[in-house]
């Protein structure tokens, strides 16, 4: 089978080192030789400190990415935990991330706003002196709409406290009334 297969692998997620562009293929020559060729003038030249610390966190970090993805694991239970709190919220448990996307169609139903528009106003307009990060499913595609996505990227207690703040956000109908009169483009019609 190898020669029908292409194992891709980045090093974002799993060894912290998101942004880096480094990763790497597993193959057959034939194969291997073919992506060289196509991706030769595309992403040649990675730096050598980042080929550097590629191969170091191959070689010597695996008991650090394990406990890394543990504590990234229990962020990801605390977040569905506190999400699932929140009325008109429904969310599974993701299996290999440490991202959560929500359901939260009924909230856009209610306030008439997309989830797009719902992560904007999070963030600009539900209040004066705090916003949450957070991104609109339609950011994914057109079925992403109706879902927010998270990160677990912080510490608990911003997690605890963003997730008290959206609850609480989309409570405030005023303020997402003015919000959708000034962005009418995030209206859910």
């Amino acid at each position: 089978m190898i020669d029908q297969c292409l194992g891709a692998y980045t090093f974002s997620k799993s060894y912290s080192m998101s942004g880096w562009r480094v990763g790497f293929a597993i193959s057959s020559p034939r194969i291997a030789e073919m992506i060289g060729k196509m991706i030769n003038t595309s992403l040649s030249c990675v730096p050598p400190i980042t080929q550097l610390a590629g191969m170091a966190a191959l070689q010597h970090d695996a008991v650090e990415r394990d406990e890394t993805m543990k504590k990234f694991q229990r962020k990801v239970e605390l977040l569905v935990a506190e999400l699932r709190k929140v009325n008109g919220v429904k969310v599974l448990m993701p299996a290999g991330t440490f991202y959560v996307f929500p359901d939260v169609s009924p909230i856009c139903r209610e306030l008439k706003i997309r989830s797009h528009g719902l992560a904007m106003y999070l963030l600009e307009g539900a209040d004066d002196h705090f916003g949450v990060a957070c991104l609109g499913g339609e950011c994914f595609g057109a079925a992403g709409q109706g879902f927010l996505r998270f990160s677990c990227a912080e510490p608990d207690e911003r997690i605890v406290q963003a997730v008290k703040f959206f609850a609480e956000a989309v409570t405030r109908t005023d303020r997402v009334k003015k919000y959708l009169e000034a962005n009418p483009k995030y209206k859910l019609i």
